[in-house]
């Protein structure tokens, strides 16, 4: 299964569209959206950036999102995954959207506990987890050196380790790790650029990929 992984659009419609010219080359059989979609937008600016991206997707709101998002999935192509659990080609994803308390305002946060609740419903047997948040301590250096990363996400990866964990929201934390057989991707931002493919097979190879400005 070939999956295009892209994370924090934050509304930029000039990424998204320059991702969808790609997409023809890519074919993938996934897109997975793991939040942020909007920049404090409103249900009609979600409908817009996702009706631009032609394949099948799945996503979760970010914490910039406002959680009526969820309402257009459905007529954009697009699995919801808040708080909820999929088969997708044979594969069961499972996510959850919203980012864990913040020093500042924005639209959807969640307590830790509520995270882990919720998650835990519906991570187990999950083969990838979709979060806007990451796991505490793997990927999710801020630019001021503080973890921002969630307890409760990462105790959910600990306990039901699946095999693919997308996530974003830590803009300045891009990467891929694996740990304990678990591969962890943050793209970065697609607002600026930063999005993944990933491969899944017997084994899971992915490739970061920057779109160019031209």
């Amino acid at each position: 299964m070939r999956i295009v992984a892209v994370s924090d659009i934050h509304g930029s419609m000039k990424m998204v569209k320059r991702l969808a010219k790609n997409m023809d080359e890519i074919r993938p059989d996934l897109v997975v959206i793991s939040g942020d979609i909007t920049n404090f937008g409103e249900k009609s600016d979600a409908k817009a950036i996702l009706s631009e991206i032609p394949f099948k997707k799945a996503a979760v709101p970010g914490n910039c999102d406002p959680p009526e998002i969820v309402d257009v999935f459905e007529e954009c192509d697009t699995v919801d995954l808040h708080g909820k659990r999929a088969e997708i080609n044979g594969l069961i994803f499972a996510g959850l959207g919203a980012s864990n308390p913040l020093p500042f305002s924005t639209l959807f946060t969640y307590s830790e506990e509520n995270i882990g609740l919720i998650l835990d419903s519906v991570a187990k047997g999950a083969d990838v987890l979709v979060t806007h948040t990451p796991p505490y301590g793997i990927l999710d250096k801020t630019m001021f050196g503080h973890r921002g990363g969630s307890e409760a996400i990462r105790e959910i990866v600990d306990k039901h380790r699946p095999r693919l964990s997308l996530f974003g929201h830590i803009h300045e934390s891009p990467g891929v790790e694996k740990v304990d057989g678990t591969v962890f991707v943050n793209p970065g931002p697609l607002k600026e650029g930063n999005y993944a493919i990933i491969e899944i097979g017997d084994e899971i190879r992915v490739q970061r990929h920057h779109l160019s400005e031209k």
